[in-house]
């Protein structure tokens, strides 16, 4: 069974929305390129209930995990660059020291 994850790419602070720049097109990419390992979701507010692990830029905004579920740091400038293989390595590190 696939591992399910959720990419946060935008968090509420409340007053204002916090994003990454990253566009409509990317993220669809960045989920078919994640779907051929992981059960893939992009948005937390509807999938939060379905979703096992959450996977957050490192310099997004504060982000208030309320289902408190694994939170998996990744730099932002890898979402930015598009760097899906440098996203996946540190996945894939964070779920291999997880079992060990």
């Amino acid at each position: 069974m696939k591992k399910r994850i959720c990419f946060v790419l935008a968090v509420d602070g409340g007053l204002t929305y916090s994003t990454l720049p990253i566009g409509l097109r990317s993220q669809e990419r960045l989920k078919e390129f994640f779907s051929k390992d992981y059960d893939v979701s992009l948005n937390y507010l509807r999938d939060k209930e379905q979703v096992d692990y959450l996977i957050v830029p490192r310099q997004l905004a504060p982000f208030i995990d309320e289902k408190k579920l694994p939170i998996i740091e990744v730099p932002s400038n890898l979402f930015v660059i598009k760097d899906y293989q440098g996203i996946k390595e540190i996945i894939d590190h964070y779920f291999e020291q997880e079992v060990n």
